[in-house]
């Protein structure tokens, strides 16, 4: 008796639920096809939080609410794009990657005078460009790029005052002017660091007058710009400060925000950033900042800095940063244990694991192969140098002066020198040291490039336009294996501004 009063109430309440879920769905069926309603919102929210759980069950009901709004599709793509980009497995990839043209297809029929339609299939096909260059399919990812910006332009012509074009147009912009001349002319790819910019910038405003979702996406992209086309590293870190983003409720504005600190010396910042993260099951796992924390402690000089470099080895299943980690966690052994014999022993797992795709995994690789061990107290000056610690490094390599003055070598004491020089705003004697290691460095290795692009932008941001151009003239002339890419991109992107002030 009891059993059936509960089954008749199941019954009624499932037949309710049933009822309520088709009159929601026909509601729903008659709305336009391309629309961020209230639950792609909320999935968007949550998804780029990396609550991964949570936004595709907002991905769900939006479906269920929804069935002819199309947009759904592009918000369901960030959870495929952060999951793959994050975790980088093969598998998975492979596993999602037809997902893509299902996605683009059902957008592609959706509401074709809606400007979300172009705009979501650009958005779609840079997010699987990026996948496809992380697992080494360049030629597919190149084509990619220009098929998305081929359509960015396209709904830029058809709806001028759709603003969110620009997200990844100042994207392609800026990256543009790295390019060679060949390559533009070819693929018909046109654009400046001053155009993205001027982009970047009135997106950024009008996203946060309008409170849009693509606000903090929207800073990113205008930090990124701004350190690595412009050469405005001061400024990407502060752009956080004038647009305040929380790092503690998201592991990727706390990777965004710590990066920057690393990059721009301030050690203590990132690593404070990074401990304040979450790290609860609800996140999908971000295991390379477990990496990025103990670099932050390797800076320092911190005797447990081995423990996070070696719970990313332990946990990470991808593939990229492993030859870098066993790179990192070999100059631990070195520089803070003083052990040669383990770090020659680490070193070698350079070659064992991992890839080579990025500068930093390549410079692993060839030190791997050099069999030269690292000069321990220019390692130890370099490591405080990059956490922004400039007077201990500089009293260390003050103190050792006499080691290397009358000694050969390969000019890396002039080189870490100048670097501490130059942050110490001693700009006279950083440019006396980088010439001596123009002049005393091995070409092969990455002193002497580096040297001519900081001389080219310490001159170009003195207005001297001629010897700027000089030295990153220099600085392209050079070529050190696994260096070279991102040091010549500097350059040219520096030669590109000078040329645009130029024009004025």
């Amino acid at each position: 008796m009891i059993l059936g009063i509960q089954v008749h109430r199941f019954v009624k309440k499932t037949t309710w639920l049933l009822l309520l879920m088709c009159s929601v769905k026909t509601m729903y069926a008659q709305t336009k096809a391309l629309t961020l309603s209230p639950s792609l919102v909320d999935a968007y929210k949550e998804i780029t939080a990396l609550r991964m759980t949570n936004g595709l069950t907002f991905v769900s009901i939006a479906k269920l609410k929804e069935p002819n709004n199309a947009l759904v599709h592009y918000i369901e793509d960030y959870a495929d794009f952060f999951t793959i980009f994050i975790g980088e497995e093969k598998s998975t990839y492979n596993a999602r990657i037809k997902n893509r043209d299902i996605r683009l297809q059902k957008i592609a029929q959706s509401d074709l005078e809606s400007p979300y339609n172009r705009f979501a299939r650009a958005e779609i096909i840079l997010h699987w460009a990026l996948l496809k260059l992380k697992f080494e399919d360049k030629v597919s990812a190149a084509s990619d790029v220009l098929d998305a910006y081929n359509l960015l332009l396209e709904n830029k012509k058809k709806f001028p005052n759709f603003i969110e074009n620009d997200k990844s147009l100042c994207i392609i912009h800026a990256l543009a002017e790295s390019l060679p001349n060949w390559i533009r002319k070819i693929v018909g790819i046109k654009g400046s660091i001053v155009e993205a910019n001027r982009e970047i910038s009135a997106l950024v405003s009008a996203t946060r007058k309008s409170k849009s979702i693509f606000y903090e996406e929207s800073i990113a992209i205008y930090s990124y710009i701004l350190f690595y086309a412009n050469n405005q590293k001061e400024e990407a870190f502060k752009l956080y400060d004038t647009y305040p983003i929380d790092h503690k409720r998201s592991p990727l504005i706390a990777f965004l925000k710590s990066t920057m600190a690393l990059k721009t010396g301030r050690n203590e910042i990132a690593m404070k950033i990074l401990s304040e993260r979450p790290t609860t099951n609800e996140y999908l796992p971000f295991h390379y900042l477990d990496f990025v924390y103990g670099k932050a402690k390797l800076n320092r000089l911190d005797r447990d800095a081995n423990v996070y470099i070696e719970r990313f080895l332990n946990k990470f299943k991808g593939r990229h940063y492993i030859r870098e980690a066993y790179q990192k966690l070999a100059w631990y052994q070195l520089a803070i244990l003083n052990n040669q014999k383990a770090y020659n022993t680490t070193i070698t797992k350079c070659r064992q694991y991992g890839h080579e795709l990025f500068d930093e995994d390549i410079q692993a690789t060839k030190e791997s192969k050099l069999g030269n061990i690292p000069d321990a107290p220019l390692l130890k000056a370099r490591l405080l140098y990059d956490g922004g610690y400039y007077t201990k490094a500089r009293n260390l390599v003050v103190q050792i002066k006499a080691n290397y003055t009358n000694a050969k070598h390969d000019g890396e004491y002039y080189y870490r020198l100048a670097r501490i020089e130059e942050a110490l705003h001693n700009q006279s004697a950083a440019i006396d040291n980088y010439k001596l290691t123009l002049d005393k460095s091995d070409p092969s290795k990455y002193y002497a490039c580096n040297a001519a692009l900081q001389l080219g932008l310490i001159h170009e941001a003195n207005f001297d336009n001629t010897l700027a151009q000089k030295y990153f003239n220099v600085c392209l002339s050079l070529n050190p294996a696994g260096y070279a890419s991102s040091l010549h991109a500097k350059a040219k992107s520096g030669l590109h501004r000078i040329k645009s002030k130029s024009k004025k």
